[in-house]
């Protein structure tokens, strides 16, 4: 028996209202959702223009050919969009939105002027597989490490449809009708389809959504918010790693223990947003100073630390002093004019100064101070302890 294809329609639209209704309750409970509130808007658009489709024969023609079509890919357009906010892509999209206008005008035509169930069915299947084939592409290029499974997973999706509306096309104009609601093989299958699109769809995104607030979670446990580097807990971690690499026969290595300069009167003159930018001054000339295997955390406040493998008290120095110079460098700029930002450090090696953190930091500090007491702007190493 031939499924009814209004049917199959009616089902669709209360599938598009009730998934999109929990998106927008879940993006609520979130907070700071990114993606799944506007994919919620998108998926209650897409219902209204279900709605029109299925009462094809009760309303004007072109309510339910033309509008109502129309709506379903402005649904598709800013699913679209929803999807490139979350992951970074242009909000504008001329070229979604410039085919709904056109496909508009088009179905208009075809159905007051030209009527033709052909013409009509081949247009919106080759917008739909364009608009679908074009969040693939987004979600190919633009996945986040923390969301690539489940953006592979949408990407499928999107590639699926594409894939049916291609064939729809096709098949319309191997086999014409005139007659969308005909309760045929044809008709069936791709509402059908569409009921599934809805739901799986949806499933895709809001997993994409957990993945990505799991992965915020999972950075700000490890990670400082306001400079990226390693927080304190992180480092710590890093550290008695390498102790335990040291211990085992490994290669010894050291600490430094940065504190940025006069770092206070900054903050007070210039105010807390002078002294964030200061700060994130500091973690952006880490990379061109340091190298690549080198584990640098904010330790707390304006001290950050350096954790250099494999690396013995001369080439620490000479590590430190390429930072301490880096940023003397860049400085800051604020209200058009250049602050000098510097640095004082201290260093301690694995086996000379200390063998565990609390040694390590205490002859780290201790030659850190001896760098204030000195001047300012300049990086001691710890001495060697008398015998």
């Amino acid at each position: 028996m031939d499924l009814d294809p209004r049917s199959l329609i009616v089902a669709s639209l209360l599938s598009a209202a009730l998934l999109g209704s929990v998106s927008l309750v879940f993006a609520t409970m979130q907070g700071s959702s990114r993606v799944i509130g506007a994919w919620g808007k998108a998926m209650l658009l897409l219902a209204t223009g279900l709605l029109g489709l299925a009462l094809r024969g009760l309303i004007p023609d072109w309510i339910s050919i033309a509008a109502a079509n129309t709506v379903i890919v402005a649904a598709l357009v800013l699913a679209l969009r929803s999807l490139r906010r979350f992951l970074g892509g242009p909000p504008r999209d001329l070229a979604g939105w410039s085919l709904t206008a056109a496909l508009f005008v088009y179905l208009v035509l075809f159905s007051a002027v030209w009527p033709s169930n052909v013409a009509r069915t081949v247009a919106i299947s080759a917008a739909v597989g364009f608009v679908s084939v074009r969040a693939a592409l987004l979600l190919r290029r633009r996945a986040p490490p923390a969301c690539r499974l489940s953006s592979r997973f949408a990407e499928a999706v999107f590639y699926a449809t594409a894939v049916m509306s291609v064939a729809r096309g096709v098949s319309i104009l191997a086999l014409p009708s005139d007659n969308v609601m005909a309760p045929d093989p044809l008709n069936a299958a791709t509402f059908l389809f569409y009921a599934a699109f809805i739901i799986v769809a949806t499933l895709g995104v809001m997993w994409m959504e957990i993945e990505s607030q799991q992965g915020d979670i999972v950075r700000s446990a490890r990670y400082d918010s306001l400079t990226g580097l390693y927080n304190r807990g992180t480092f710590l971690a890093e550290f008695e790693r390498e102790v335990s690499r040291s211990a085992r026969g490994g290669p010894a290595f050291s600490l430094a223990i940065f504190d940025l300069d006069q770092f206070k009167q900054i903050n007070d003159r210039y105010g807390h947003p002078v002294g964030d930018r200061v700060l994130k001054a500091f973690a952006d000339a880490l990379p061109a100073s340091i190298r690549k295997h080198d584990v640098v955390g904010r330790y707390g406040g304006e001290e950050f630390a350096l954790l250099m493998p494999q690396t013995g008290k001369e080439t620490a120095v000479r590590v430190a002093e390429r930072v301490r110079r880096e940023l003397e460098a860049r400085g800051v700029a604020v209200d058009g004019k250049r602050i000098e930002v510097t640095v004082s450090g201290g260093i301690a090696s694995y086996g000379i100064d200390g063998q565990d953190w609390d040694a390590l930091l205490t002859a780290a500090d201790n030659a850190l101070y001896e760098a204030k007491h000195a001047g300012r702007n300049r990086i001691c190493a710890a001495k060697p302890p008398a015998v």
